[in-house]
């Protein structure tokens, strides 16, 4: 299975006027900017950024590094469907942050389920998550507590270059790119689970399509006739054909057995914090025998 390279970009921008123009510029660009996020401090005081309203949470669990309210998604205000606004949280040491964006929405959902250990606690953490080396992730989260706006853009690197010379423009600093194709690292896993019908696959696919999920990072295997077409760069095997997912053996037998009944089987490749927020969406389709796992190795023959 080969995947489309794609690529993480991460900088920051002094000022809320600077971000504006560079999403506006974005925009004009028709980039695709379901994959643009982003993460600025004491944006309670800011009433929206390039036309995204920030809507502020009840429930202040600030004291034990907890979620300022419940992440919620949903495409608002201003530039129709610029972004997705999540709202505020608190992150010990940085205090009640902004997060707008699909990563964003990622970052929110492994955060609030607190799945993802001492990344939980931490803004640094959770850009480690993503795929962001350690030094680089303390950079970044040192920059947002002193009040710079971080910006997030996921995309191949036809996408990554046309959004780079736009930041450019714009005075971006702290630039740096990272690879999201799963490589072979330790803290890039894949995940699977069984979903009991066609329609809790569509359900699923769907609210990871929408929180901004690659969805060549999702394959989905089953005994019968599926779509493909119903869902982008989804990859889709018969349960004849899976050998390339690198699931391991001590799991498989389980997951033919329920493929022979009719479940369907999701996997999902990702770094942690990918899974973890994948995780959550999944659960709400009732995924069951979900397993984490650093994938076999498939010789080929």
């Amino acid at each position: 299975m080969t995947l489309e390279v794609e690529q993480r970009a991460v900088g920051v921008f002094t000022q809320r006027s600077d971000v504006e123009l560079a999403l506006i510029d974005l925009k004009n660009a028709n980039y695709p900017m379901h994959k643009v996020s982003i993460v600025a401090r004491n944006a309670e005081h800011e009433s929206d950024i390039a036309g995204v309203e920030v809507k502020e949470h009840t429930g202040n669990k600030a004291e034990e590094g907890a979620v300022v309210g419940a992440a919620t998604g949903g495409t608002v205000g201003g530039l129709s469907g610029l972004l997705i606004g999540l709202g505020l949280m608190a992150i010990p040491t940085i205090g009640p942050i902004m997060l707008a964006g699909a990563t964003a929405t990622t970052i929110a959902t492994a955060l609030a389920g607190g799945a993802i250990g001492a990344a939980a606690g931490s803004l640094g953490g959770a850009l480690i998550g993503l795929g962001i080396p350690e030094d680089e992730a303390k950079i970044y989260s040192d920059l947002v507590h002193q009040g710079y706006y971080l910006v997030i853009v996921d995309g191949n690197e036809r996408e990554i270059i046309i959004a780079e010379q736009i930041f450019r423009k714009r005075g971006i600093r702290d630039w740096g790119i990272y690879q999201t194709s799963t490589p072979v690292k330790s803290r890039y896993k894949n995940a699977a689970g069984l979903l009991f019908n066609r329609q809790n696959v569509e359900q699923a696919l769907t609210q990871l399509q929408d929180s901004g999920f690659s969805m060549n990072q999702v394959s989905v295997v089953s005994s019968g006739a599926f779509l493909d077409e119903e869902f982008d760069r989804v990859n889709f095997y018969s349960r004849d054909d899976w050998d390339s997912l690198g699931i391991p053996k001590d799991i498989t037998d389980t997951y033919q057995y329920r493929m022979n009944l009719g479940d369907y089987l999701i996997v999902i490749s990702g770094t942690e914090l990918e899974i973890a927020a994948a995780r959550k969406i999944l659960e709400a389709s009732n995924v069951q025998e979900f397993n984490v796992y650093s994938p076999a190795v498939v010789q080929a023959v």
